[in-house]
């Protein structure tokens, strides 16, 4: 339970190329996840939700950007996010948490925005771009 005077904890985890019954939390009569059953169980699991395109980095800024792939334009694994539009984590900063990004990701900051071989172009860890 949350105490009024304090924000939730969020964690919001994407997995790459999973089935949505690959977590026994899900029903799955073999795979055994109990971590993840265990924070499912104090959190929320979505068991209905579809991708907003694929394959995986476009369906990620669909999530990411709340944006259809035909607005957000991110077409194929490694296109930026475009600087334009706004994320759930500049959204979540503004409200004070502080996002983080990390683990396996194609996603980069605009390039555009950034000096020719700029690291974060290559390999990338923070709030999302």
């Amino acid at each position: 339970m949350v105490r009024k005077d304090r924000r939730p904890n969020v964690l919001l985890i994407t997995c790459d190329q999973w089935r949505s019954d690959c977590l026994s939390a899900a029903g799955h009569k073999v795979v055994r996840t109990p971590n993840a059953d265990a924070l499912a169980a104090e959190g929320v699991l979505f068991r209905q939700h579809y991708g907003g395109a694929a394959p995986c980095s476009p369906a990620r800024a669909c999530l990411y950007t709340g944006l259809y792939q035909m607005n957000n334009r991110v077409c194929r694994n490694g296109t930026p996010l475009d600087a334009r539009h706004g994320n759930i984590a500049l959204s979540a900063r503004s409200l004070g948490y502080d996002p983080t990004l990390f683990g396996y990701t194609d996603v980069s900051p605009d390039p555009r925005t950034l000096a020719p071989g700029d690291p974060r172009l290559k390999s990338y860890e923070g709030v999302l771009p």
